[in-house]
């Protein structure tokens, strides 16, 4: 497990990609817990800045039962939404003509999903709703698509493996690794011919992008 991807951390030779700063990385099967929240804020899964599994079943205490909550720890899915985060970033911060600014709807949900502060209410909402990939440029929406097709495929792993205490990640990590596969070399073939550009100087002075903020920000 990487538990620290971000835009920072990707990088792509040829028809490979390739993730770098292996500094937080430990063993799928590790059992010890280090009680750090690894990861940088804007690219962090939200179970992992909550520190509490969030998309299982509801189950209410009965009066005098003795059950604690499992112990937080984390696991690969945290790192496959780690990986969707970046692809969100880089649809939703970038236009598809030079010099141009996102529109401001791209802007408003952007400021949603990248808040660029912790506990964010508008995070989660965000992110436990559906992926509106209909506010980005039209060349960008194919991508989008396939992105959103992640997001669906994430939260649905999330429930999987949360119906078990603690959660039992490997059959829907199984399930998840093929459609990221799928998805994310579909996103790349539609986007083959596709040009990004940061948005206009104004504009990058106004929002810098996530990544240039603090790289590393914070590592709690």
């Amino acid at each position: 497990m990487h538990r620290d991807i971000s835009t920072g951390d990707v990088s792509r030779s040829s028809e490979m990609s390739k993730l770098a700063d292996s500094e937080y990385a430990k063993r799928m099967e590790s059992n010890t817990t280090d009680g750090v929240r690894t990861g940088t804020l804007e690219f962090m899964a939200y179970e992992v800045e909550a520190q509490e599994y969030l998309f299982g079943p509801y189950r209410l205490k009965a009066p005098g039962e003795d059950r604690d909550l499992p112990l937080f720890k984390f696991n690969p899915l945290h790192d496959m939404e780690s990986l969707w985060w970046t692809a969100t970033w880089t649809l939703y911060y970038h236009v598809d003509q030079e010099g141009s600014r996102p529109s401001l709807e791209q802007i408003t949900q952007f400021h949603k999903l990248f808040p660029g502060r912790p506990d964010s209410a508008s995070r989660l909402a965000a992110f436990s709703l559906d992926f509106k990939y209909e506010v980005l440029p039209a060349s960008f929406q194919d991508a989008g698509y396939e992105v959103a097709f992640m997001h669906a495929a994430i939260l649905a792993a999330y429930k999987e493996s949360e119906m078990t205490e603690p959660p039992d990640y490997k059959n829907p990590l199984e399930k998840l690794n093929s459609v990221f596969t799928e998805r994310l070399a579909s996103a790349f073939a539609l986007s083959e011919n596709i040009k990004m550009f940061s948005p206009n100087a104004k504009r990058q002075r106004e929002d810098p992008p996530s990544d240039t903020r603090d790289p590393k920000q914070p590592k709690v």
